[in-house]
């Protein structure tokens, strides 16, 4: 399975959240490399860890784009809700199932979307996060 790399045309401007988006698509060709490898962490820690890393994510974006005045936040703030819904659901079908879902689906499905988030939603709020910046 091929994951997608780290390019500036997913730069939001913001020094943070570019960080927090890199790290993001390194995690997850890190965890695609690894399923190969048995002495990984199980996929169940994994799906814990994007859960938890999602969700702080999440938060730590939501409060620069209040502090940058965005006007679209309570829209951005409920596409987040509808996916940490989603992750939540993945996390607890690997708690009650770990075999009902494979490890590359997972990390496909959460990259894919974040891809698409990126793109679609995040790089709407470039230009209120660049003059928050630059105050």
């Amino acid at each position: 399975m091929e994951f997608i790399a780290w390019t500036e045309k997913y730069s939001t401007g913001n020094p943070l959240v570019d960080a927090y988006h890199n790290i993001f698509f390194q995690m997850v060709q890190e965890f695609g490399a690894s399923l190969q490898d048995e002495k990984s962490a199980p996929m169940a820690d994994r799906v814990a860890f994007l859960v938890d890393y999602t969700f702080m994510h999440f938060a730590s974006e939501e409060r620069l784009m209040e502090r940058a005045a965005y006007p679209d936040l309570e829209a951005h703030r409920e596409v987040h809700l509808r996916f940490r819904e989603r992750v939540q659901a993945i996390h607890q079908q690997f708690q009650e199932n770990p075999g009902a879902l494979k490890a590359e689906e997972v990390l496909a499905l959460v990259q894919d979307w974040f891809a698409h988030h990126i793109l679609g939603e995040d790089l709407r709020f470039k230009p209120w996060v660049l003059v928050e910046e630059s105050h």
